[in-house]
This record gives structure tokens, C-alpha cells and sequence, in this order.
């Protein structure tokens, strides 16, 4: 419905041709009327005189100008001692002088007003412009074609009432941004553009490559691409690598075991080797045992075996290695050797290590 289209006083007249200024009903009450006739409304004033109310001041409006362009869909609205009524207009008759329209569906109190009652407020709204729905079905949003009275329901846009469902791409402005935004949902609810940070963001958005799994770390494996690797991951306990660590440092970092508020750093031993060791002492015996997976783990001529004698000076030596039995036999000048011992060597791998090598740029 459009405003307003115009609006004054006027009294129930009785049937027939309405007198200037007299709102008809054809049987003179509300409740069952099917005609209602409009003459010279709206007026500047009213007054009492004989035979009912007198408009004046209305004589020479041109009804055409007010009721002329109404018709069927339009409604009339009225008001009567603080009650209010309506009726739907299904046809309109321009007659000389004044015009009948053809109504239906009255609301309002129950019962008749008497002919003369007045004064009745009444206003009278046109139809607003039907309008044709295209594809129309539930849910549905509608939108303009650019053509008037008509709308296009949007198979792509629905809204069921909770939520909103787009099929296809969004482009939205949303205010001013940079370069490698994206739209955020901030604390407000509101959507708005924030700038992804260019470490994460190169030509396009990031990809991956690969079937990722759970605790693989992330690797690059172009300017756009992770990738996830078995050969490197984290279960928040845990870090595993499996293949070479270069490293400037190697260090591990603990809080320290006897002053409160402090860590202790320890770094590990560096050598031009994969070094492993065992150490211990050795009492009553000749022999030092080796781990079980020492003759699988290390190279036979890489061993070395460092001795300290225990509380004497007698001289100990290494008298042999039987690797093949994970066994290292010491001598003594006593019959029971007494020594503490460190035995090292170099673990087997499937090349040896590059110490020294050209840097790349």
C-alpha cells in the first residue's frame, strides 16, 4: 500500500444521490453495506444546521483529482464515536459529482449507525502496485529484474528463518580494506574485512598438497603450498625426525633441579663423528659387556675404550674386542681388575658425514 491518498469529515447520508459532503452507505448502517458513495471530500469546515451536519468549503473540489486513479485493491478507512472500521474496495464508479465504490469485508464493532450521525473520519488508501513473482517457492529472497511490478524469488538466496543459504560466489563490499583481506566475524556479530598477514598470503590463498594427518607439521612446498610429512611431527609431547637435524645449537632446557625460580641449559657434545658411548666400572671381572645391538649399531674399528683404575695404580689395558659378542676383555697386573671405563664409537649409516662443505646461497 502506498500514503495516504486523502482524507476529511463528512456524516452517513441516506441512499441515492449523495447531497455535497455526505458519506453514503446504501442501506444506511455499517454492518451490511455494499456500496459506499464519496461527494466533494475532503472540506475545509463543518457545522451544524438544518437536517443534519452542512459542509462547507468543499463545493468546488474536483473529485477527480483525489478519487480518480483508485480502484479495485484500495481500502476505505472510517472512525465513528472512537470506533474504527474499514472496508475492501473490489470497484470504483465515477458518477456526476461523486463516486460509488463497490465494498466487501467490513471489520469492525458489530451494529448499525443511524442515518445523520456524523461527524465520521474516514481516509481513503489506493491500491499499491501488484506484483508478479517469478519463481517463486518457500524461502526464497526476492530481488528486482528492472522491470516494474515485477520480482524474481532466487532459487541460489534462501533464508528459512535461521538461516541464510547462498549457492554460487558472494561479492560484497564491505567498507574500506587493503590487499589479502578476508571477511572476519568480529566481537559485535558483524561481518568486516581484516588483512591476512603476507606470510600466510602470496599470489593466491594457501593450499595443500598431500593427505595431511593428525600431528604432522606443516612444510612448504612452494610459495602457496603445505604439505604434511610423516617424517616430521608433534603429538604435544613428543617432537620425531626422521632424517638429518642441522641445527646452529643443540640444547635442552629444563627448570633447574635445586634453585627455585631458575632453568638449567645443557648443550651436547659436538664431534666430527655420530658418536655413541657406554661407560661403567668394572669390579671382579675382565670383561665389559656391550649392548646386545652394539655389533649391528657401530663400526668394529672405530672402537676406542678409555680405563681409569680404581683406588690403585696397577696398570689395566685393553686386551681385546669381541665385538660378535658384544664383549671387551681388559688386562691387569692383578687377577681382578678394578676400573671405571668409557667405551666409544661411531654408529653405522648409509653415507658418512659431510664436515666440511660449501655453502649455498
Amino acid at each position: 500500500m502506498s500514503n495516504v491518498y486523502q482524507q476529511g469529515y463528512s456524516y452517513v447520508g441516506d441512499t441515492g444521490t449523495p447531497e455535497t459532503g455526505s458519506f453514503v452507505i446504501n442501506n444506511s448502517t455499517w454492518t451490511s453495506a455494499t456500496t459506499l458513495s464519496l461527494h466533494n471530500i475532503p472540506f475545509d469546515a463543518y457545522g451544524s444546521g438544518s437536517g443534519g451536519v452542512q459542509i462547507t468549503g468543499s463545493s468546488d473540489v474536483d473529485f477527480s483529482e483525489y478519487y480518480g486513479a483508485l480502484g479495485a485493491g484500495s481500502v476505505i478507512f472510517a472512525t465513528y464515536s472512537g470506533s474504527s472500521y474499514s472496508w475492501n474496495v473490489t470497484n470504483v464508479t465515477e458518477n456526476t459529482g461523486y463516486f460509488t465504490f463497490t465494498v466487501t469485508n467490513l471489520t469492525g464493532p458489530g451494529g448499525g449507525v443511524e442515518t445523520g450521525a456524523s461527524p465520521v473520519n474516514f481516509y481513503v488508501q489506493p491500491a499499491g502496485a501488484n506484483a508478479t513473482i517469478a519463481n517463486n517457492a518457500n524461502n526464497r529472497i526476492t530481488t528486482a529484474t528492472g522491470v516494474a511490478g515485477e520480482l524474481n524469488a532466487e532459487a541460489n538466496l534462501t533464508f528459512n528463518g535461521s538461516t541464510l543459504n547462498v549457492t554460487g560466489g558472494i561479492t560484497a563490499t564491505l567498507g574500506t580494506g587493503t590487499d589479502n583481506s578476508v571477511v572476519v566475524k568480529n566481537a559485535s556479530n558483524q561481518l568486516v574485512t581484516d588483512e591476512i598477514d603476507s606470510r600466510v598470503w602470496g599470489t593466491s590463498l594457501v593450499d595443500y598438497t598431500g593427505a595431511p594427518t593428525d600431528n604432522q607439521v606443516a612444510i612448504w612446498t612452494d610459495t602457496n603450498t603445505v604439505e604434511g610429512s610423516d617424517s616430521v611431527t608433534w603429538d604435544g609431547t613428543e617432537f620425531r625426525i626422521q632424517g638429518v637435524l642441522a641445527a646452529d645449537e643443540k640444547n635442552f632446557d629444563i627448570p633447574h633441579p635445586s634453585k627455585e625460580g631458575y632453568r638449567l641449559r645443557y648443550s651436547v657434545l659436538e664431534g666430527p663423528e655420530r658418536g655413541v658411548y657406554v661407560r661403567g666400572k668394572l669390579r671382579g671381572t675382565n670383561c665389559i659387556e656391550l649392548p646386545d645391538y652394539w655389533k649391528d649399531l657401530v663400526y668394529e674399528d672405530s672402537i676406542t675404550v678409555h680405563l681409569t683404575p680404581f683406588q690403585n695404580s696397577l696398570p689395566h689395558w685393553l686386551e681385546r674386542i669381541e665385538l660378535n659378542e658384544n664383549k671387551i676383555y681388559i688386562g691387569a697386573e692383578c687377577t681382578q681388575p678394578s676400573v671405571d671405563y668409557i667405551v666409544y664409537a661411531e654408529r653405522k649409516f648409509e653415507t658418512p658425514l659431510t664436515i666440511e662443505y660449501k655453502a649455498e646461497k
